[in-house]
Formats: C-alpha cells, sequence, structure tokens
C-alpha cells in the first residue's frame, strides 16, 4: 500500500517562494491564523487560499480602542478597591462612597454593553 492510498488528501505538490513572497505569505498567514484556529497551520491556510481562492476573516472590534476600555475599567476596580479596604480598616462606609461605588458600577456595566452592542452590530453587518 502506498503513501497516497492511506491519505484522505492523496495529492501532494510542493510550492517554492522567493524570500520576498514568503515574507509577504508569511505575513498573511500570521495575521488570518490570529483571528481564527481553522487556518493555524500552513497547511490549512494554504489550502484554503488555493481551493478558494480567498478567506474571509470578520474581525470584531469595539467601536472604542480595547486598551482606554480596559485602561478605564482597572481605574474603576482601582477605586473600588481603595474604598472597600478603607471600609474594611475603619468598619463603615459613607453614603458618598456608596455613591461612588454605584457609579463605578454602572460605568463599568455601560462599557461593557456598549461593547456587547459593537459586537451584535459587527455579526448583523457580516
Amino acid at each position: 500500500m502506498s503513501w497516497s492510498e492511506k491519505r484522505r488528501r492523496s495529492v501532494q505538490k510542493l510550492i517554492t517562494f522567493s524570500p520576498d513572497e514568503w515574507k509577504r505569505v508569511d505575513a498573511l498567514h500570521k495575521r488570518v491564523s490570529r483571528y481564527t484556529t481553522r487556518y493555524r497551520s500552513f497547511t490549512a491556510f494554504a489550502r484554503k487560499l488555493l481551493t478558494d481562492g480567498e478567506i474571509r476573516v470578520i474581525e470584531i472590534k469595539p467601536l472604542t480602542d480595547p486598551e482606554p476600555l480596559a485602561r478605564e475599567i482597572s481605574r474603576i476596580g482601582v477605586n473600588v478597591n481603595q474604598i472597600a479596604h478603607w471600609a474594611n480598616a475603619n468598619e463603615h462606609i459613607t453614603p458618598v462612597q456608596v455613591e461612588e461605588i454605584t457609579a463605578s458600577f454602572d460605568r463599568i456595566e455601560r462599557l461593557l454593553g456598549d461593547l456587547f452592542d459593537d459586537r451584535r452590530e459587527a455579526g448583523k453587518a457580516a
């Protein structure tokens, strides 16, 4: 029994690239594989690209850059932790501090809600 008879994909081809072509192909593969596990192997990526002529990857990004969003949520978390630490140390908390915590959680809820709304909108557009 030969090698090809044991395989579902029995046709094998060798392809060569110039160093510049390989840089471009490798960069494209890395960019695509960052967003989907389906094309993590170069073989799957090349097969899909050669047979279908295209790979569609829909990147869902929030309308705002995620880095400032993460920093904002981190700052809110630090504020809440400081208030909780103070309340534990002093065994009481003022109504103003409770209001500040509530406002912080409301802000987190709005930020995350916006993020999920952006994702739903991007999914509808696809």
